[in-house]
């Protein structure tokens, strides 16, 4: 039986979610994906995490609307889009496979300040043709990337 990815769920540093049905995803990489163990500050069980070392995708227009509980919240924001490509701040993905399993797979993430949420590592804008271009990589750019 193949596995097919159903949806791809967006977690921000921030506690925010954007999830995206498969459909509205253009091209996808995540490189080096690893396994492991651990517990912060000695607290709570030891987990099991999965992290890559590089993450590259194309997100088409459909997907660019803002989802949010908070009417208010909702109303201010342009889109998901915008959200993504101000704040840069994506700290893992979440997914979802059309067996009903779910995968969590976590990006490298540096914050620029300590008081700043944003991840030095990735660069993300939307081109001209109105897709949304996102990497996550220590070495490269959205601009090395999706030229």
């Amino acid at each position: 039986m193949t596995k097919a990815m159903k949806s791809l769920e967006f977690h921000f540093h921030n506690g925010g979610v954007w999830e995206i049905p498969i459909e509205h995803v253009g091209d996808i990489w995540i490189g080096r994906i690893t396994t492991s163990y651990g517990r912060i500050n000695g607290q709570g069980d030891i987990v099991e995490i999965h992290p890559c070392k590089t993450f590259k995708i194309e997100i088409l227009p459909d997907a660019d609307v803002f989802q949010s509980k908070s009417i208010v919240q909702g109303g201010l924001m342009g889109g998901m889009f915008e959200n993504v490509v101000n704040n840069n701040d994506l700290e893992y993905l979440t997914i979802r496979w059309s067996s009903g399993r779910e995968s969590e797979i976590y990006f490298p993430f540096k914050a620029s300040t300590t008081d700043k949420v944003d991840n030095v590592y990735m660069s993300s804008k939307v081109k001209d043709n109105g897709n949304l271009y996102i990497v996550i990589n220590r070495e490269a750019t959205v601009d090395d990337i999706f030229e």
